[in-house]
């Protein structure tokens, strides 16, 4: 899935750029505006899709918060140190709101009020602008003249708080602004917000892969169910799955934990494998993605395998591995880009990410089989230290797995939609 992000420089009286106002845009056409889900979604792309670091480049982040938002558990998930926190204009600040800013405070933000008017001079003093450490003015709302009166008597009266002037459009704005006394500035004249493009792991893949991880061992058995029954995607399908004709099951069930349980785990296991395929094909933008999911699940088994005969490499991990291994050219998208979103060990996302490890050539070796290369895939086969009559039956019996698959694989796919 595509997301979009735009995030607009805010420069200092150098020009250098000090911070980064992150600014919400949608690829659907919105009717309606909602503040909290728009800064909800900015923050989610920038947190989860794109990454903080990314999108930050090592500066502030100004991000706009509504009243409902500030009340909100957000302040324990952000870092102080990385985002500034825009108090909207439409925030009523009375008693209970003077509160919630003191916590704000505590936990170390930098507070900045957004298109500031002058009646907030005039119904507040030190119990509001003692906590607030900058000041944005709007310069095409307010006169020249009204600017002046609120940056003196701001300086006069609380000399530690910052003044942004925002909207400065032309040269002579600038000139004008910086006369003024302005700490920072933003607007057109220095840049238009910059579109940032990125890709989202589809929904349920993270839960998922969780779940993968865990089904190779009964001990995690009441985990995997506890996940199913709060997820009512994958709780839907479970039972769907139970009346599906290539089940030969036709069960009536009470709950999803009998359910899980007539399936049994190596059956789930198969499952959920196959919804991740399916999570992976329902974002790809390509036709052709059913040959990639193909190739996904040989890879998978062929890693298993191999891993299970070297003794050497977790069996679990290699088929993960393999699994995952087309999802760059399936979600069209760099890999260190998505990586970070997905619920792997690091030593599983270095070899994805193509560096070396010692799952990198079972993984490479899966591949080259794939993909008909058997001179690479003799090769790794002899690095592992397997026999090429071994490794060939390696091969033979994951070719004999996938055909057995895919007799089954669209119906159970049809009874899961």
């Amino acid at each position: 899935m595509d997301i979009l992000l735009a995030r607009q420089p805010i420069v200092n009286r150098v020009g250098s750029i000090d911070a980064f106002e992150l600014l919400y845009r949608s690829i659907e056409q919105i009717s309606v505006f909602d503040g909290d889900l728009a800064t909800m979604d900015v923050l989610t792309n920038t947190l989860v899709h794109m990454g903080v670091d990314h999108v930050a480049e090592g500066k502030k982040l100004f991000v706009n918060f509504t009243a409902e938002l500030l009340k909100s558990d957000l302040i324990h998930y952000l870092d102080p140190s990385q985002f500034v926190i825009e108090i909207l204009e439409t925030v009523e600040i009375d008693t209970e709101m003077l509160s919630v800013l003191h916590s704000w405070k505590d936990a170390g933000f930098t507070l900045a009020l957004d298109d500031f008017v002058t009646d907030l001079l005039r119904q507040h003093g030190a119990e509001l602008f003692e906590l607030i450490d900058l000041i944005k003015i709007d310069i095409e709302t307010i006169s020249p003249r009204e600017q002046s009166a609120i940056l003196h008597i701001v300086r006069r009266n609380y000399p530690h708080i910052r003044m942004l002037a925002e909207r400065v459009e032309t040269h002579e704005d600038h000139t004008r602004c910086l006369d003024m006394g302005y700490d920072w500035f933003q607007g057109y004249f220095y840049a238009k917000p910059m579109l940032m493009k990125g890709k989202a792991v589809p929904p349920q893949l993270p839960v998922l892969l969780k779940m993968l991880k865990w089904l190779d061992t009964d001990e995690k058995y009441d985990e995997v169910v506890d996940e199913i029954e709060a997820n009512p995607y994958i709780s839907i399908q479970v039972l769907q799955l139970i009346n599906s004709p290539g089940m030969g099951l036709r069960n009536t069930v009470s709950s999803v934990r009998q359910a899980i349980s007539l399936l049994g785990f190596s059956q789930l296991k198969s499952w959920i494998s196959l919804i991740v395929l399916r999570e992976m094909k329902l974002a790809s933008p390509y036709e052709w993605s059913n040959e990639l999911l193909r190739s996904s699940l040989h890879c998978a088994k062929l890693c298993e395998l191999f891993a299970t005969e070297t003794r050497t490499l977790q069996p679990e991990s290699a088929y993960m591995i393999g699994l995952l291994s087309h999802i760059d050219a399936l979600l069209s998208v760099d890999i260190d880009d998505i990586i970070d979103q997905l619920p792997l060990e690091d030593s599983l996302k270095i070899v994805l990410q193509g560096k070396d490890h010692p799952f990198r050539d079972c993984l490479v070796l899966a591949i080259s089989a794939d993909r008909g290369d058997f001179d690479q895939f003799e090769l790794l086969s002899q690095r592992l230290n397997v026999s090429l009559p071994r490794a060939y039956a390696l091969l033979t019996e994951s070719q004999e797995w996938l055909m057995q698959r895919e007799k089954h694989i669209q119906e159970e796919s049809d009874s899961i939609i």
